[in-house]
């Protein structure tokens, strides 16, 4: 009976669910290296240098530097670090990366030569997992229960009570008798959690590229991108109820994030000074208008069983007896579900280059993006959609512009062989002091479906590769290290009074790819 309430309280809810701010950051940051070995292996600082596929995306000019037309595969694989998620860590992941052409036409007079180029890439990966505990008085349930009342917290914030009828995620854990006896967190106790998460964000490109004099390059990409993400987590704690007993409770979810992206990128080259090599590159990238599609599947398990009769839950002292309660089976009709749009913010890139007689080339690049820009619609119930303008705040408050450094270099110790090297650092887009609660004074907010967050550190990348070129046909092997670590938090801890220490988590990652093209 309780179930079928929830389900037609769900039925209410359809486009009632939120996602967050740091799961929209998660989506659209691009903090990584991907495309073809050449690329990778020169840390991805080829904006300036130009005449590689994978440029489409960095300097869209780049690409009128190829004079033939081109062909090139990608693919490899990557594999997790010190993650401590044992049997999933260790696990190694395929990648296809990179799959693009290019049509080259000869020009008349000062054009040299104007290009039409396509090209697949990979963005982003998603593949990840880590297990961690932490011990702490501190429990789930409380900031659960922080619904139930209004007040200032010592961050000047104003808690107030979203309506508990349509809150999906208190409504769980009522009806699981979460809030139902008194409990009592004991900090010996850990409190658990499992993240796994999969999936990618990759782009389809076209391009229009030229060259005039080859002194002045300029280019434009039209960007299509494809989001899927899938994440699962798993918490459980163990609690001291007022009989003594242990109370164990988990909550399991699941969150599925698909969509599809547009953007425009411009780019320009020159050879400031004609007798010398020297190159300079500036790339404006448009803000990408996400149209995505989210779902949210959870349970929450207790040892607790629901009395018809009573009409409330109960602690049932039996070994094994266990009150589960499952809302919104992604098999079933009824889902937390929302559409949505996001916009990304804006990027600036500044690029410069040069090769060293025939057997050597250095590449450096800026990038600069301005994330607390970014920005959230929903549809509107009188058509089109609408700002939300709260959310944008909170966005604001929580995040800052993301600076990356992008060096590289490639040495040729005779004409058919190059070995590579790059380094990349992209600052956090997280502030020291952030944090999670979805009980911001926000209608977007007001049906939380997830607790906890992760801050991130900088992130660190170093990469190394080998290259192979023989007339018409070339092969390419790429190294990369990426360097990077979180603070996990399963809940913000403010309505327990109580200081909880973050779970640390690894998120370095090694990968390998290997490139093979011909040019004709």
């Amino acid at each position: 009976m309780k179930k079928i309430f929830l389900l037609a309280l769900s039925a209410l809810c359809l486009t009632a669910s939120a996602q967050d701010p740091y799961l929209n950051n998660t989506i659209i940051n691009t903090s990584d290296i991907f495309g073809t070995s050449r690329f990778v292996g020169m840390g991805g600082a080829m904006g300036a240098l130009g005449a590689d596929l994978s440029v489409i995306s960095s300097n869209p000019a780049g690409l009128g530097m190829i004079s033939k037309n081109e062909i090139s595969f990608t693919a490899g694989a990557s594999w997790l670090g010190n993650n401590s998620a044992k049997g999933m860590a260790a696990g190694t992941f395929g990648q296809f990366n990179q799959v693009g052409a290019v049509a080259s036409f000869k020009g008349n007079g000062k054009l040299r030569n104007i290009n039409l180029s396509f090209n697949y890439q990979k963005k982003a990966d998603y593949n990840n997992s880590f297990f961690g505990e932490t011990y702490t008085a501190a429990s789930w349930a409380d900031q659960l229960n922080g619904l139930a009342g209004e007040a200032y917290d010592n961050r000047g914030l104003l808690y107030g009570r979203p309506d508990t009828y349509y809150n999906t995620l208190y409504n769980l854990a009522e009806t699981s008798g979460l809030f139902d006896d008194v409990i009592v967190k004991d900090p010996s106790d850990p409190n658990s959690t499992l993240s796994v998460s999969r999936g990618s964000l990759s782009a389809y490109e076209f391009n229009l590229s030229m060259n005039l004099e080859n002194r002045y390059f300029l280019g434009m990409t039209v960007g299509v991108d494809n989001v899927d993400f899938r994440r699962g987590t798993d918490y459980w704690e163990q609690r001291t109820d007022e009989f003594g007993q242990i109370q164990d409770f988990g909550y399991v979810n699941e969150q599925i994030i698909t969509g599809n992206g547009f953007n425009l990128k411009f780019g320009a080259i020159v050879r400031p000074f004609e007798s010398s090599p020297f190159r300079l590159g500036f790339t404006v990238e448009t803000p990408t208008w996400y149209n995505l599609k989210y779902i949210d599947d959870q349970s929450l398990t207790t040892k607790y069983y629901w009395d018809d009769k009573a009409g409330k839950a109960f602690y049932d002292p039996a070994p094994g007896q266990y009150y589960t309660h499952y809302v919104y089976d992604l098999s079933d009709s009824y889902i937390n579900y929302l559409e949505y749009r996001i916009t990304t913010p804006w990027k600036v890139r500044a690029q410069m280059g040069s090769t060293v007689s025939t057997n050597f080339a250095w590449g450096l690049e800026y990038e600069y993006a301005n994330y607390p820009g970014a920005s959230t619609r929903y549809p509107s119930s009188y058509g089109g959609t609408t700002v939300d303008q709260d959310f944008k705040d909170i966005t604001e408050m929580m995040f800052k512009p993301q600076h990356t450094l992008r060096a590289g270099m490639e040495f040729k110790p005779v004409s058919a062989l190059s070995v590579r090297a790059g380094y990349n650092y992209i600052t956090s887009t997280t502030t020291p002091d952030s944090y999670w609660d979805p009980y911001f004074s926000d209608n977007a907010l007001a049906y939380p479906t997830v607790l906890d967050y992760m801050n991130l550190s900088d992130t660190h990348i170093a990469t190394f590769g080998l290259g192979y070129r023989h007339k018409w046909f070339y092969a390419d092997l790429a190294y990369k290290y990426r360097r990077q670590t979180g603070e996990y938090y399963a809940f913000d801890s403010f309505y327990s009074n109580v200081e909880m220490s973050p779970i640390p988590v690894d998120l370095s990652r090694h990968s390998i790819t290997a490139t093979l093209g011909v040019r004709f």
